[in-house]
């Protein structure tokens, strides 16, 4: 429904003013004047009875939808009444008369009278026409003095109702907008408005800051540059200031960055009332940027430290590449050695007297030894890369580690006890380097009255499998435990203690190119722990 007209009923008066503006309606519309005068007079008789009853009472005039065929006028009376006997309403009994169509709608907060009248189809209404019956009735000239300040305080109400609606909606509108938004007057700085968001984040409402001056909330470092800048670009005509200030924030108690803008406002003088502020959080930013301040140096230093370990990079792999050509290269004349020592051993050894025959050993056992320094030295150099990973039973590997040094096992009558080892990835071959390295040196460095025993266990915790290689030997101080794991360290002779110094470097290499570590615990002359915790996924370091 379209509304045209709106008539507040309180006294006599508006029972004429709502006499007049429906007789105006009906004539508008193309009605006879005997119709006019018969619905004019059902509205008011309707309307008497209200204002009789109930203090709160209106009458609203209105066009009928014109999407609809038959159009209608249609009044309606609205009160604060629940009940509404019509049976005893004489002023509702002679309305019904008068005008058949007439409906009551009572709910629990009020009752509506409605009463309609067919316009003649002749008229076209349209949304044009139905402006202009707007216009004629609410600025057609009052009859009378009573008239004109009705229509009058009918006017100023509408502009209250739309200025509290405009209030809540920018209320509604600052409230919702993460931001903090406040409103000063110009000249003597007094709040006049602030958000939800400001007094949840200062804990302060806008009398709070009257009273304080913003002590307390502001900065003290902060307040008196941003008076001063303000009180400058305002003597400059500036209508926006940018700023930037600390706001203590209640909940943690912290002095926070925000950057703001403050705006005039200004009347139709030109003249500025009110200043209207915006202030957003930019701690994070700024705290960004002091630590990209703060950090230029450490990024220079880490540049540099990046370049540094490239080029210690590029050196250790050439390195290994020398030793794996060089220690390839070495081995065709060392067979050439064996070759001939072996055929001079079984020709001549007798002939060579007894000095002659210890020399000979010795020169043999130095190429044996050359030999097993070779062979590590490349078995060293060719672990210079990730191989690729699968799902590996630890058991396999531990199984075929103990068939390989089965010859070494039978001879020292070593003793080994183990647990059931889990599935992890990685590489089948380096593992068992890993384990035959462990079980070998637990074989090799036990005194000779000693039986070996050697136990290896598993626990998992963590996605890490932790394998612990427990034996009864020599042990060793743990001093040396960082130098153990180096090239070419031994703590013992080699007379004493056959091996290369190369093994545990095997080891730590392998164990490192599969993201785990290696480390070890003892105590001289009362055995050695070495545990190796390795990841059971690699999906976390790929």
């Amino acid at each position: 429904m379209n509304e045209i007209a709106r008539v507040v009923l309180e006294t006599e008066m508006d029972l004429i003013l709502a006499h007049k503006q429906t007789m105006k309606l009906a004539e508008l519309a193309g009605l006879s004047l005997s119709a006019q005068t018969t619905f004019a007079t059902a509205v008011s008789e309707v309307s008497r009875n209200s204002i009789e009853q109930t203090k709160d009472s209106s009458l609203r005039l209105y066009i009928s939808d014109k999407k609809e065929k038959q159009k209608y006028i249609i009044a309606t009376i609205q009160d604060s009444r629940t009940e509404y006997p019509q049976s005893t309403n004489e002023g509702f009994r002679y309305a019904r008369r008068l005008v058949p169509d007439i409906n009551v709608t009572t709910t629990d907060y009020d009752t509506q009278v409605e009463l309609r009248l067919k316009i003649p189809r002749t008229v076209r209404i349209d949304d044009a026409l139905i402006e202009k019956w707007r216009i004629h009735l609410n600025t057609d000239p009052a009859v009378s003095p009573y008239e004109e300040i009705k229509r009058k305080n009918r006017q100023l109400l509408e502009i209250s109702h739309k200025l509290r609606e405009s209030e809540l909606q920018y209320k509604t509108l600052t409230n919702s907008l993460p931001i903090m938004i406040y409103t000063v007057k110009d000249g003597d700085n007094e709040i006049t408005f602030v958000n939800d968001w400001l007094t949840a984040y200062t804990g302060k409402t806008k009398e709070d800051l009257n009273r304080s001056n913003w002590e307390g909330t502001m900065h003290p470092d902060d307040y008196e540059d941003l008076v001063r800048k303000t009180r400058r670009e305002r003597d400059k005509g500036a209508e926006v200031i940018d700023m930037e200030c600390r706001l203590l924030q209640e909940s943690t108690g912290e002095y926070k960055w925000h950057k703001g803008v403050a705006t005039a406002i200004t009347n139709e003088a030109g003249a500025i009332t009110c200043w209207n502020n915006f202030l957003v959080d930019i701690h994070a930013q700024k705290m960004i940027e002091q630590a990209y301040k703060d950090n230029t140096e450490l990024k220079q230093a880490q540049n540099e430290l990046e370049t540094k370990v490239e080029e210690l990079n590029s050196s250790n792999r050439q390195l290994e590449q020398f030793a794996y050509i060089a220690s390839h290269d070495l081995q065709e004349p060392l067979r050439k050695i064996g070759y001939y020592s072996d055929i001079l051993g079984k020709r001549y050894k007798d002939a060579l007297g007894k000095e002659g025959q210890t020399m000979f050993d010795n020169m043999i056992r130095a190429t044996e030894r050359m030999k097993l320094l070779i062979n590590d030295v490349l078995a060293y150099s060719a672990i210079n890369e990730r191989k690729e990973f699968q799902t590996v039973d630890l058991n396999a590997v531990l199984q075929e580690s103990i068939s390989d040094l089965e010859l070494a096992i039978d001879e020292t009558g070593a003793s080994l006890q183990y647990d059931t080892l889990p599935e992890i990835e990685g590489n089948f071959q380096q593992l068992k380097q890993v384990f035959e390295n462990l079980i070998s040196n637990s074989l090799k460095f036990v005194t000779k009255e000693v039986r070996p025993e050697l136990s290896i266990n598993a626990t998992i915790a963590d996605e890490f499998v932790s394998l612990s290689f427990k034996d009864n030997g020599i042990g060793f101080d743990e001093s040396y435990l960082n130098r153990m794991f180096d090239l070419f360290q031994r703590l013992h002779t080699r007379e004493k203690y056959m091996g290369t110094g190369i093994g545990l470097a095997i080891c730590k290499k392998i164990v490192s190119l599969h993201n785990g570590t290696i480390t070890g615990h003892s105590k001289e002359g009362q055995g050695a722990v070495f545990v190796v915790k390795l990841p059971i996924a690699q999906e976390f370091y790929s």
